[in-house]
């Protein structure tokens, strides 16, 4: 009868060891994600850029480029920032690219833009093909605009 009660003892004892040990894991799961959440600054300013395209350039072409960018725009310090390629799919407009350019604020904006990894992504890391792409597209429009909060 002893070890029995032991065995249902020690039983117990592993079962709520084991509960504790769940409810510590999940604790700081939690906890370690949500923090990351309240360290990102929100991004409040956008700039859009419409683009036209004569010669039927390959999305994939401009998006490798802009990820390239993205990479150095995270590379300091700001991984939610950057640039997004959009494909205008209405036929009738003179237009064919819309490029996203979202920023925590003017700041941060210009702070990017003056930093030498970035101006050495943008100005000297493009080979002849990469400059000549951008080269064959037209900017149609461009407007930057503040999130209203």
């Amino acid at each position: 009868m002893k070890i029995q009660i032991t065995l249902l003892t020690n039983h117990i004892i592993m079962k709520r060891n084991i509960l504790y040990f769940l409810f510590i894991i999940t604790t700081i799961t939690f906890s370690c994600t949500s923090q990351g959440d309240k360290d990102k600054t929100p991004n409040t300013l956008k700039s859009v850029s419409l683009w036209s395209d004569f010669q039927g350039i390959d999305p994939v072409q401009l998006l490798a480029s802009l990820e390239r960018v993205n990479q150095t725009i995270d590379s300091i310090g700001y991984p939610d920032a950057g640039y997004r390629l959009w494909i205008v799919t209405e036929d009738s407009l003179e237009f064919r690219f819309m490029i996203e350019e979202l920023w925590p604020n003017q700041e941060v904006y210009d702070m990017i833009n003056e930093n030498e990894k970035y101006k050495y992504a943008m100005e000297n890391y493009m080979d002849e093909a990469e400059k000549e792409l951008w080269n064959s597209l037209n900017m149609q429009w461009f407007s930057m605009f503040n999130k209203v909060e």
